[in-house]
């Protein structure tokens, strides 16, 4: 556009550039700053090409906002500052006009924009805010207007000059006279604006005469000091027509002079008339020159007579000062060499001038309106003075005196920074000659701030101010109500700081002073400065104390702060300028705090240009504690801007934090230290810095990816720390401030939402401090350190103390998803859920996940009912929604940290709140969304870790299945049906990923055994799904003639039957034992549309490769094999993951058989060396020193010992058997003594033959010991082999590839740098050998006991081999003492015998042990070690594992395998406890033991009913037993035999007491005992059987119950009122007698009270009504009374269960009453109740749910082999393949062509 149309293009940019000026766009913010900014650069640019359009385009804006009419303060200086920038604009487009290029356009519009331009300096107003800056704005763009358009300016002036020749003295304007002072003016236009004064001075009038005259002279400054040289060159050639010009106005105006007000008016022209005629003034200096030279030296005499106070009068008096001020300043322009003359003039009048000027005692002043003026005048004085003479500094002390007034140092501060700034000729002196006096000014700056600081806390400011001249400074004092001496110094203040910036060595001299003293006012010097950076309230103040600490951080003038040691100084001063700066930028906020930022910023680039420039030495003194100090809160500060609502202060943070990195690598360099230890987070630093250049970038996109950064900061330092919780504390408060007083101010918000974003991201450091280790380590199986209780599951970093900030602001963040804040509340909710759901640091998840869990638990009661209210729904889609978002974003690490938490117990309780919601359009979203989230959930299934997976999936298919077809085909509207078919959709695809390798796992069923109830539960779902699919099929059907609408819901269709075929095929897939011959019916079926869905099933689980094995009959025991297969596995690492994570939470109660069932398990598949490895280096790595190595009870000492045991028997036999059995068969050996203790030696005893007796079998049995090495069973070679490398090495602690380079110890090595065979003797004595040798007949060595001395003299013995073991001489004992000759005699012996069986493992063992992994107790024990302690394995495995240590979770595996193999076969407590007496049988026992009757088949079924069993014990510690009355099936059940069953169920404990738990949920007639059955329960158990009953627990009590004892009244007699018998209606009730761990209740009666819908105050009406509650849960109606009634002479509540297959009919009568028909119960059931119709919804509900579920005839097939499948599906494929449907016969072509995988 800019090539083609350029007038349109320019206009564009002009149209933005108005736009975006503020008085439009309102108040302006860091974006439209950078964007006007670039709007003015674009003008100025094109205003050298098209330089007519620009200044018309802005003349015309600046005319449109002139006559804008604005209200209110806010629009008044928005208008100012718009004004501001088109004047600015205006100047510089002008300064670069081409001069080459004016044409007469260009001159016109120049003319346009002269009176707009007037009108900004015609209208100033005194004392109004901005005025001055525009009058100043305004006479800038007029000097650029009339250095090219002089003409024009001079045109407008001549004009009015000519104007005022006529008017009359009421209508003077000299308006446009005054713009003489503004305008540029060179030695030619100052000739032209003289010749036409004099022209028309006579004929003006008189105020027109005095604006001329103050005009002309301010030109004249203006001249000077713009063109020096054009008025020094006036002095080398004196131009004529210049001086007769100024020769002739002078005579104009001394004529005009007539009174003594007239000459004090015209006096500072005149001396300025006088200097631009060289020749004269010479003339009169001289005291040359004739009659027309007298009124010139006239003039002369009157001006010093006035100077020296003669004249009389005061005005002419200031008039001579000010005209000689301008004398002087004019001659230093004057190169003495040029015209010495005139300096005579000076030195004539330079002493009276300075004494009337600088008079401490008598201060020069022309009144309080002049205060400004005056101070200039003296600056001028001082500085000319010192250009002339900087010899002559008596001015200078009286100045400098601290007894001076305040105007005596203002004045001197601002001559010498203008001594120091202006500069620019050459004869100027420098300020060098000051350098002499800078402790005298040191101190005027210290006192000078010190007063500042006191007048600042004494009156803190009302309100924002800038500080800018002293001139406002004093003529506003009363306005602020301020002391005039609190201002003064704040100018003074104001000045000095000023000077330091413009030269700060002048401060910083110090000429031999010692080094200390020169640090110490070095650091006086810019820590005050530092004090001044914060004052916001004076803004000009804090800006320039930033410049001079800026110009003092230049490398060269650091170098000064104390040349005698730079370094060092520079690290404790510049240190302590950052910990003040950043302290005031966390501690306080401040207006501009961006811009001190930035300032910062350059600080860090000027300390690294310092260091780089002393590399070699730039870490000398870097170590002291201000430094690190200095760095943690440079870090706080640039940690707490980066959650700045100012997003330039973001990025300059951001780029700030390049300076750090590149002073750590400095110092890494200079001291050749590793990064780390320096700035951990080097690399997050530098990538923070690199996307510092983001302007372009929104603040949303810049904080995400700020907050993306942040969570990548790995390492807590005490920086990330501290700014964590400093802005913990800001958020704390925030978060108050905006719930009790919320504003519209976006900014508060935005504020608020980064620092939420900032604590979520950065939060993972503040766990750091905590966590230990953070390696996925295994911690050893401990032994007696701890003597463990229970499991030992670390979880890592979740165990945090809950007072902790981070664990507050979790809290609260949780509470804040739920806030309800009339104007606020939804959008803190939605920031809390997204940024908690996408920004929080994953090291955090795992505190996240135990928080919502816990939150969540507490929604349900004691009794796990659920109360819904809003604030609870709402919780729950919060929840789901920052999972979902959590597990959804793949954020950088999650991985890692996801699975330190199981979310099971979440999830299932978000579920069961759920699915009580109903059915209304909120809850089916909800629900929608929670399945979208269980989908989500399992395609991170790898990096989250489960306890218990497989019953957790389980449940949850069961749950979510529950909500497929749940209200679809009720619903009337269309969108209530288009959501609830998106709900079936989400439902089966969150069912597809659980289902996707589950193997089913259903509750323990009442009397079927496990294929059984698995093959009802797969028929359940296959059920659900074929319905399903034909309900799609039916509204597919239903819908074609429909279109419009229904095509989307086609869609829809075609998508859930996608999904419903993929459920089938990966339910069928992962259970094919127990599915396939259920469902291979369907490949049969009438229905053809069934027919083809199943062989899609087949056909998709072909090519999933699904294996068909599992038909086989050795399915089990191959199962078992894996399992064994899968704990004996082994990692890269040589670690054993599922076997270790068991040794560590099996409780040690059980450790003998973990220790027995690990080693016969290992050694069978030839791995018992790595089992001992790992176990061993565990056991090496814990113990404190070799002495204490296997002394515990330790799982490795246990297993040692077994290993021992079971390996060593045949070997001690051997060895030891015939050296005792000599002893003790050896007549003399029985006489003799070996007793060495004198305190126990018998009165014929000889100590000294007893000691040598001791030695004598001692050393038989020694040298029988060392000479067996060759007979040292293999085995047990491994076991000491493995000791003796275990000592030597650490699995966990190999050396890494730089250890091993450096050959570095073990840590084991050097914590024992012993003899490390030492501890293969020391163990192998102890655990082996002596106990055989203590105790021979235990051992199985002898057949009896030895005597009593022989038994002594081998105890004694066993102590003196356990000391040559231990490599170790007797201290303690005086009696042992003589042997340490013998003992160290055979060292040697013993460590060559050790060495020889540890030395070398002897190779695998050939010998297989062959195991029946059916039969096999070690199997069996391993299953039931494995299933009890899943939840636990897991646990530990998710807070210790090391996915690539291990590869693929084993933990995976093993509950794959577990679900399949199902519980364990139920082991009783042990009885050694409860040790039977030898009790004599009964009769009835001794009859049925007689027939044998435990060997019938039908007592073994039984026994598999599980109708009466063992488990657990009570809190009194009695063994307690269960009976299920409902599993007893009347007339199916030989009651005889289960009489025998309980008799021998309860031998091995009835002589002591136990208790007996009665399960009596839904058990009725079926389930009843007739009455003999019922009268022999009371005689065939011994008598003491009964008494040692301790307790009976009644369980779900119902009515039929309480009818049955009343029918038996008489038999029950006994029973009636027993303190023995407990009612018990909940398992917490239970639970106050059986601890939950102990109770072993079924899981059917358990799952009754779970998911409940429960409706108080309901009436059931028959012949007497009663008070009940109805509970409706998943599968069944409880209908419990409110009311005790009694039973058995106790009050009870009844329990009446009816399970869904039960209910035949559900009639609601009206909204208050309803009846429920009972299959098997004549009489209908009536109930009232206010939610009639919820209940009977509920009731319709779980009825539908299962019709459902229920085929339509259960096909019975008989049980499909492995070699069967390939051609059973074939045959399906062959007869569905000519089907005239041609869907069936492309679904048998696509199974025939999947078939010949099988094969």
């Amino acid at each position: 556009m800019a090539a083609h149309k350029p007038v349109e293009w320019v206009q564009a940019i002009i149209n933005r550039f108005d736009e975006q000026l503020p008085i439009k766009t309102g108040q302006q913010s860091t974006h439209t700053k950078v964007s006007t900014e670039h709007n003015k650069e674009c003008l100025i640019n094109i205003s050298k090409y098209k330089f007519a359009l620009v200044i018309n385009g802005l003349t015309n804006i600046l005319k449109n906002v002139n006559n804008m009419r604005i209200f209110g303060d806010a629009a008044e200086k928005n208008l100012y500052l718009s004004q501001l920038i088109i004047l600015d604009t205006l100047e510089k487009c002008l300064a670069g006009q081409p001069k080459d290029c004016l044409r007469l356009d260009e001159a016109m519009l120049v003319k346009q924009l002269l009176p707009e331009i007037c009108h900004f300096l015609h209208s100033y107003r005194e004392g109004q805010q901005h005025a001055a800056q525009l009058r100043s704005s305004a006479s800038a763009v007029l000097f650029s207007l009339s250095c090219n358009n002089f003409n024009a300016v001079f045109s407008r002036i001549s004009t009015r000059l000519q104007e005022l020749t006529v008017c009359t003295e009421d209508t003077v304007d000299v308006h446009d006279i005054e713009l003489i002072q503004y305008i540029n003016v060179d030695c030619s236009k100052l000739k032209r604006l003289l010749q036409e004064t004099v022209l028309k001075f006579r004929s003006l009038k008189k105020p027109a005469q005095l604006a001329v005259i103050s005009s002309l002279e301010k030109a004249f400054w203006n001249w000077v000091e713009h063109y020096p040289d054009e008025f020094t060159m006036l002095y080398q050639r004196p131009q004529a027509d210049m001086a007769d010009c100024a020769e002739k106005l002078f005579d104009l105006v001394d004529s005009f002079a007539e009174s003594a007000k007239r000459k004090a008016a015209v006096w500072p022209l005149q001396i300025i008339l006088l200097i631009l005629c060289p020749e004269i003034t010479q003339s009169i200096t001289k005291e040359v020159g004739g009659e027309e030279k007298a009124n010139k030296k006239s003039f002369v005499d009157s001006l010093r007579k006035a100077l020296g106070q003669h004249s009389g009068s005061r005005q002419l008096t200031e008039s001579a000062a000010f005209a000689c001020v301008k004398l002087c300043k004019a001659c230093t322009y004057i190169n003495w060499e040029d015209n010495s003359v005139i300096f005579l003039l000076v030195q004539s009048i330079v002493m009276d001038l300075k004494g009337l000027l600088f008079n401490p005692t008598k201060p020069f002043s022309r009144g309080a309106g002049c205060q400004s003026a005056d101070v200039d005048l003296m600056i001028d004085c001082f500085v000319s003075c010192y250009r002339i003479n900087p010899r002559n500094n008596q001015h200078f002390k009286v100045c400098l005196a601290s007894t001076s007034p305040p105007t005596f140092h203002f004045v001197l501060v601002n001559s010498l920074h203008k001594i120091i700034t202006n500069s620019d000729l050459d004869w100027w002196p420098k300020i060098d000659a000051i350098y002499c006096y800078s402790g005298e000014l040191r101190t005027m700056f210290s006192d000078t701030l010190g007063r500042v600081i006191q007048s600042l806390s004494a009156h803190p400011p009302l309100r924002m101010t800038s500080s800018l001249t002293f001139k406002e400074k004093m003529t506003t004092s009363l306005k602020f109500k301020e002391k005039s001496t609190d201002l003064d110094s704040r100018s003074l203040l104001l000045a000095l700081v000023k000077l330091i910036h413009a030269d700060p060595k002048l401060m910083l001299h110090n000429p031999g002073k010692p080094g200390q003293e020169i640090q110490n006012s070095t650091a006086e010097l810019i820590k005050g400065l530092v004090q001044l950076v914060p004052l916001t309230h004076s803004t000009e103040l804090s800006q320039e104390a930033m410049e001079a600490l800026l110009v003092l951080h230049q490398p060269e003038t650091i170098e000064q702060w104390n040349p005698d040691a730079a370094i060092e100084t520079f690290w404790d001063i510049s240190s302590q300028v950052l910990f003040l700066i950043c302290k005031k930028l966390i501690g306080h906020p401040m207006i501009n705090s961006t811009e001190i930022l930035k300032w910062l910023r350059e600080i860090l680039l000027c300390r690294n240009k310092f260091l780089l420039k002393n590399k070699e030495f730039a870490t000398q003194g870097s170590l002291i504690p201000i430094s690190r100090q200095a760095q943690t809160k440079l870090e706080v500060c640039l940690y707490t801007f980066l959650w700045s609502p100012d997003a330039e202060a973001v990025l300059v943070a951001m780029s700030c934090f390049r300076h750090l990195c590149e002073e750590a690598d400095i110092r890494c360099t200079v001291d050749e230290l590793p990064m780390h230890t320096v700035l951990p987070n080097y690399n997050t630093f530098m990538e923070l810095a690199s996307v510092s250049n983001m302007m372009a970038t929104g603040r949303n996109t810049l904080q995400k990816r700020v907050m993306a950064l942040l969570r990548r900061i790995k390492h807590s330092t005490a920086g990330n720390v501290e700014a964590w919780e400093d802005t913990y504390a800001k958020w704390e408060q925030a978060t108050k401030q905006i719930l009790n007083h919320p504003k519209n101010k976006v900014e508060d918000g935005q504020e608020w939402i980064n620092m939420t974003g900032f604590l979520c991201a950065l939060g993972g450091v503040c766990l750091q401090q905590r966590s230990t280790s953070s390696l996925g380590t295994y911690s050893p199986p401990m032994g007696p350190l701890t003597e463990r209780k229970g499991s030992m599951i670390s979880m890592g970093s979740c165990d945090v103390n809950s007072e902790t900030s981070l664990n507050r602001f979790i809290e609260r963040l949780l509470a804040l998803m739920v806030c309800t804040h009339e104007k606020v509340g939804v959008q803190i909710r939605t920031n809390v859920k997204d940024l908690v759901g996408l920004e929080l640091s994953p090291a955090l998840y795992p505190m996240l996940f135990t928080k919502l869990r816990n939150s969540i638990g507490r929604f349900f009661d004691t009794q796990g009912l659920v109360p819904i209210t809003d604030t609870n729904t709402l919780f729950v889609e919060q929840t789901i929604a920052i999972m979902k978002n959590l597990l959804d974003s793949h954020t950088e690490g999650s991985s890692e940290h996801l699975g330190q938490a199981s979310i099971e117990t979440m999830m299932l309780n978000l579920v069961r709140y759920v699915r009580i919601l109903g059915n209304a359009v909120h809850a089916i979203q909800i629900k929608t969304k929670l399945c979208q989230l269980v989908e989500v959930m399992m395609e991170r299934r790898d990096d989250l870790s489960f306890c218990q997976e497989m019953k957790f999936r389980n449940k949850m298919v069961e749950y979510l299945t529950d909500w497929v077809m749940g209200t679809s085909n009720q619903a009337a509207d269309d969108d209530i049906k288009c959501l609830t078919r998106d709900l079936d959709q989400a439902s089966m695809e969150a069912v597809v990923s659980l289902l996707a390798g589950l193997p089913l796992q259903p509750e323990e069923g009442d009397g079927v055994e496990l294929m059984e109830a698995k093959s009802q539960l797969f028929l359940k779902y296959f059920t659900l799904f074929m319905n399903l699919l034909n309900d799609c099929s039916e509204v597919e059907e239903d819908g074609q003639q429909v279109a419009g609408r229904k095509r989307g819901m086609s869609r829809r269709l075609a998508s859930l039957r996608h999904c419903t075929v993929l459920a089938m095929s990966n339910l069928l897939n992962a259970n094919v034992d127990s599915g396939l011959m259920h469902s291979i019916g369907l490949g049969y079926h009438k229905d053809l549309q069934t027919r083809a869905t199943f062989m899609e099933v087949l056909t998709k689980i072909l090519q999933q490769g699904t294996e068909f094995d599992t038909l086989a009959e050795t399915v089990l025991a191959d199962r078992f094999e894996r399992l064994v297969e899968l704990v004996t596995m082994m990692g890269d690492q040589g670690e054993l993951p599922i076997a270790m994570a068991l040794a560590n939470v099996v409780p040690c109660s059980q450790w003998d058989e973990l220790a027995r069932v690990l080693v016969t398990l290992f050694d069978s598949r030839h791995l018992l060396y790595q089992l001992l490895w790992n176990m061993f280096s565990k056991e090496v790595e814990l113990a404190d020193s070799m002495q204490t190595l296997f002394r515990g009870n330790s799982l490795a000492s246990k297993i040692m010992t077994f290993c021992f045991k079971v390996y060593g028997a045949a070997y001690l036999l051997k060895l030891l058997e015939p050296l005792l059995r000599g002893i003790i068969t050896t007549p003399e050996w029985q006489q003799i003594s070996f007793e060495v203790d004198p305190t126990r030696l018998e009165q014929a005893e000889n100590l000294e033959e007893n000691q040598k007796n001791l030695l004598q079998i001692t050393d038989r049995f020694f040298l029988a010991i060392v000479n067996s090495s060759s007979e040292f069973p293999p085995q047990l070679r491994s076991v000491c082999h493995c000791l003796y490398q275990a000592t030597c090495h650490s699995l966990l602690n190999k050396a890494t590839v730089k250890d091993k380079k450096e050959n570095k110890k073990s840590v084991v090595s050097q914590r024992f740098p012993q003899n490390s065979i030492g501890a293969v003797g020391s163990a192998m004595f102890l655990r082996f050998i002596n106990p055989a040798i203590v105790s021979p007949y235990e051992a199985g060595i002898l057949d009896k006991k030895p005597a009593p001395r022989i038994e002594r003299g081998l105890k004694l013995m066993s102590k003196i081999l356990q000391s040559i073991a231990n490599h170790v001489l007797f201290t303690k004992e005086e009696h042992m003492r003589p042997f340490n000759d013998f003992v160290k005699s055979n060292f040697d012996a013993a460590r060559r015998f050790f060495l020889d069986i540890a030395s070398d493992s002897p190779p695998s063992d050939s010998v297989n042990h062959s195991l029946s992994f059916i039969s096999d107790g070690n199997v069996l024990a391993l299953h039931r070690l494995l299933w009890n302690n899943q939840e636990r394995i897991g646990q530990y495995l998710s807070s210790n594992r090391d996915h690539k240590a291990v590869g693929r979770r084993p933990f995976d595996k093993m509950a794959t395998l577990l679900a399949y193999l199902g519980p364990p076969e139920h082991k009783p407590v042990a009885d050694t406890h409860w040790s039977s007496l030898n009790l004599t049988s009964s009769k009835f026992e001794e009859f049925m033991t007689r027939h044998q009757v435990h060997e019938k088949e039908e007592f073994k079924a039984l026994k598999t009913l599980n109708i009466f069993y063992q488990a657990g014990t009570s809190k009194n510690g009695n063994p307690v037993f269960y009976y299920i009355a409902r599993r007893f099936k009347t007339g199916q059940i030989n009651g005889d035999l289960l009489i025998y069953h309980v008799l021998l169920t309860l031998k091995p404990y009835y002589a002591k007491q136990y208790e007996i738990v009665v399960d009596l949920t839904h058990v009725g007639p079926s389930n009843r005992f007739k009455t003999d059955f019922l009268s022999k329960w009371f005689v065939v158990f011994p008598n003491f059987a009964y008494e040692n009953v301790a307790a009976v627990y009644i369980y779900n009590c119902n009515t039929w119950v309480r009818e049955y004892t009343k029918y038996h009244e008489r038999l029950l007699t006994g029973l009636k009122g027993s303190k023995k018998l407990l009612f018990i209606d909940s398992p917490a009730r239970l639970a106050e007698h059986i601890e939950p761990e102990q109770q072993k209740l079924p899981a059917a009666t358990l799952a009754l009270e779970e998911d409940l819908k429960v409706f108080h105050n309901a009436l059931k009406l028959a012949h007497k009504d009663t008070k009940v509650s109805i509970k409706v849960g998943s599968t069944a109606v409880q209908v419990t009374s409110a009311e005790r009634t009694r039973v058995l002479g106790q009050p009870v509540f009844l329990n009446d269960i009816y399970y869904a297959s039960e209910i035949e009919e559900i009639c609601l009568v009206d909204e208050n009453q309803f009846t429920l028909t009972i299959a098997n119960q004549g009489t209908p059931l009536t109930f009232m109740h206010q939610e009639c119709e919820a209940i009977v919804q509920s009731i319709i509900h779980i009825r539908t749910r299962w019709e459902l579920s229920q085929p339509d005839s259960i096909p019975q097939h008989t049980k499909i082999r492995p070699k069967d499948v390939p051609g059973t599906l074939l045959n399906i494929a062959l007869l569905n393949l000519g089907s005239s449907d041609p869907s069936l016969s492309s679904a048998g072509m696509a199974l025939e062509l999947s078939a010949p995988r099988l094969v």
